[in-house]
This record gives C-alpha cells, sequence and structure tokens, in this order.
C-alpha cells in the first residue's frame, strides 16, 4: 500500500472543527486590546463583504472575540431558520 492511501486525508468538516476548537481557546484577550465593538462583529456575520478586513483578521488572534462572532452567527442562523 502506497504512503498516500495509508494517511487519512482531513476533511473539511474535521480541518473547521479543528479551527475553531483551536481559535476558541487558543488566544486569550482578558483585557479586550484592540476589540471591535460587537456591530463590527455583527456586520461581518451579516455582511460579510462589506465588513471591515480588520475586523476578520482580528479574529484570528483573540478568542473572545471569535467566541463571540460564533454566538452572532448562530443567533443569525437560528432567525433564518425559525
Amino acid at each position: 500500500m502506497r504512503n498516500n492511501e495509508k494517511r487519512k486525508e482531513i476533511n473539511e468538516q474535521e480541518f473547521f472543527g479543528f479551527a475553531k476548537s483551536y481559535l476558541s481557546e487558543a488566544f486569550p484577550n482578558p483585557q479586550r486590546i484592540d476589540c471591535p465593538p460587537d456591530s463590527e462583529l455583527t456586520r461581518l456575520a451579516e455582511l460579510p463583504r462589506e465588513a471591515n478586513p480588520s475586523v476578520s483578521q482580528h479574529l484570528t488572534c483573540c478568542s473572545p472575540c471569535f467566541n463571540r462572532y460564533m454566538e452572532i452567527l448562530a443567533d443569525l442562523k437560528r432567525r433564518k431558520t425559525g
């Protein structure tokens, strides 16, 4: 059996699960330094193409903001479905 066949490929769902877990814990920011307001996180969730790119960048280095953004996304999804 070839090496390529032996290796398990990471599928998209596993990758996003890992990324979510990592981003939600790896970057504590208890003093909330340089955090955008909720209104900017909401804008990113609702209108991602119109949001300030710096907000997306901030989510990659601030777990509290990433977690808040995920809450906003979940709320938005709930409102759309029901």
